[in-house]
């Protein structure tokens, strides 16, 4: 059975539906950031687009080099191939954001091993989710360009990553 819900520092992740049940159309899932959520680094999807609403609070999103601010009842499209990152604007109040992506390919699956990897795994672990899971996440800019090299030394280590459970 696929884990619905989980917790890191930034906050809880809940899958709502996930490319299993609604047949690759769509990963849905629903955030709340805690206050001084940290951003991701900055990476874009190659064949999925996103649509973020928050439902609750102010979201902080960097889109192709653009900084734009959505706060609660506002929404923000962001098409495949755009670099971003987003967390929440406010270092006092939590954010609640549903957040889809289209088509859902791997996403349920790389946020799962993600989680079980933790936020120390490493740069050469992450290398190799990175580089793993490349048809739905890519790191932008020269962390995007090393990533086959660090990902070919942590298979040279015999470093694996965990199944998505």
């Amino acid at each position: 059975m696929t884990q619905r819900e989980f917790e890191d520092s930034n906050g809880r992740v809940t899958f709502l539906r996930t490319g299993s049940t609604t047949h690759g159309e769509l990963h849905e899932q629903r955030v709340e950031y805690v206050p001084g959520s940290r951003f991701p680094p900055l990476h874009f999807h190659p064949d999925q687009d996103e649509h973020f609403v928050v439902e609750e609070g102010t979201m902080w999103f960097v889109v192709d080099g653009q900084e734009r601010v959505v706060d609660a009842g506002g929404a923000i499209a962001i098409p495949r191939r755009t670099p971003h990152q987003a967390r929440n604007a406010s270092h006092s109040e939590p954010v609640v954001v549903r957040w889809a992506t289209r088509p859902a390919l791997r996403t349920a699956d790389f946020f799962l091993t993600a989680h079980q990897l933790g936020e120390h795994a490493g740069p050469l672990t992450s290398a190799l989710l990175a580089f793993e899971y490349r048809d739905v996440f890519r790191l932008s800019g020269v962390k995007g360009g090393v990533v086959p090299v660090l990902a070919g030394c942590a298979r040279l280590l015999r470093r694996e990553l965990p199944s998505p459970r």
